[in-house]
């Protein structure tokens, strides 16, 4: 999604699409097309991984709608008093609402604010219906989606039915599967995958982030440009990357019970913990496309460089045959999990289809 804090912008480093945002073109023509037609949706639902950056890409978005000397329709010029409050959070007509600033709430009341509640739903609401006071429009940001209450989403339906005409709603979601049918109909739905590495590593240099820095970087994002830049500014996001890789090598590194172990452990935990699951599960298929390429004596491409030597030494006795299997067996329990198969069962199915350990390699 977006690769540059929108709050850090005076003038905008441009993608290809005149966004600061890289790889995500066709969603940014869309949007720009949109407006260049007056043909705004009063509702969007911007969807993808967590670290894709999907706030900063509806921050964008604002601007792009707000901004007081476009460069062109459809573009904005990060400079005017409009971008520069929608930067800093301060415009009086895009409003932003999400766990955080749920959080204060939710610490006088004693709760975990672990989900976006019904109050919360009708702040949303009452600011709605509120006409803008600088703008043509009034945007609304609704981050977090995921966690939304299911009151907390029937609440919101009637908001996306009967929308005043100059509101822009965008909704923002890691994971569609967990937004009512009829959230998502009422909505035209931004869909933003991971993007390729060098458009990650562009983003991070258009930031002043150093050549080898944001290579580096780049390679562990999984095409997340904003996991790479949080990355880039605060350390401990990197150690938390490897951390996650430390435990899908010590998992693969088990014997055929301590695999199932684990793999049962997930499962139990999953409905509780399930972006954190998805998270652990997409580091460990990186892993094992790391040992396939090893395998492939294709070094170059492998995203956890660091952890090569203990992998080749993992993986010494496989076949390209059984890697192969195994990365496939990842991206099948991703799936499965995603159609809501019993995790517990699509878990316990994805490690009996990995290689086993020969004991000289066990770490």
């Amino acid at each position: 999604m977006v690769t540059a804090t929108v709050s850090d912008l005076a003038a905008p480093a441009e993608g290809s699409s005149g966004w600061p945002i890289w790889g995500h073109d066709a969603a940014v023509a869309a949007l720009q097309q949109a407006i260049r037609g007056s043909r705004v949706r009063h509702a969007y639902l911007v969807a993808g991984p967590e670290g894709m950056g999907k706030t900063t890409f509806a921050q964008v978005f604002a601007q792009a709608l707000c901004c007081q000397d476009p460069p062109a329709p459809g573009l904005m010029c990060g400079v005017c008093l409009a971008c520069r409050k929608i930067g800093r959070g301060v415009h009086p007509d895009v409003q932003a609402f999400s766990l955080a600033t749920q959080a204060a709430l939710a610490e006088k009341s004693g709760g975990k604010n672990t989900s976006l509640t019904i109050e919360t739903v009708r702040d949303v609401c009452s600011t709605v219906a509120l006409r803008p006071m600088e703008s043509s429009w009034r945007v609304v940001i609704l981050d977090d989606g995921e966690t939304l209450q299911e009151i907390a989403q029937e609440a919101l339906l009637k908001t996306l039915e009967e929308p005043p005409p100059f509101v822009v709603l965008v909704l923002l979601s890691d994971d569609l599967e967990l937004l009512l049918p009829t959230i998502r109909s009422r909505c035209q739905i931004i869909d933003l995958r991971p993007v390729r590495t060098t458009a990650v590593v562009d983003s991070l240099l258009a930031a002043g982030i150093g050549q080898d820095r944001a290579e580096e970087i780049a390679a562990l994002s999984g095409g997340r440009p904003g996991w790479a830049h949080r990355a880039a500014a605060d350390p401990k996001v990197l150690q938390r990357r490897m951390e996650a890789v430390d435990r899908a090598l010590s998992w693969i590194a088990g014997s055929g019970y301590e695999r199932l172990v684990t793999a049962v452990r997930l499962g139990d935990t999953f409905s509780k913990r399930r972006p954190e699951v998805f998270a652990d599960l997409e580091t460990l298929l990186g892993v094992w496309r790391d040992a396939l390429l090893l395998h492939a004596d294709q070094p170059h491409y492998l995203t956890y460089r660091g952890n090569a030597e203990r992998l080749n030494e993992l993986a010494r006795d496989w076949t390209m045959d059984d890697l192969h299997r195994a990365v496939c067996s990842v991206q099948t329990c991703i799936g499965h999990l995603e159609t809501n198969v019993r995790p517990r069962l699509a878990l316990e199915s994805m490690v009996l289809e990995w290689p086993t350990i020969s004991p000289p390699g066990r770490l």
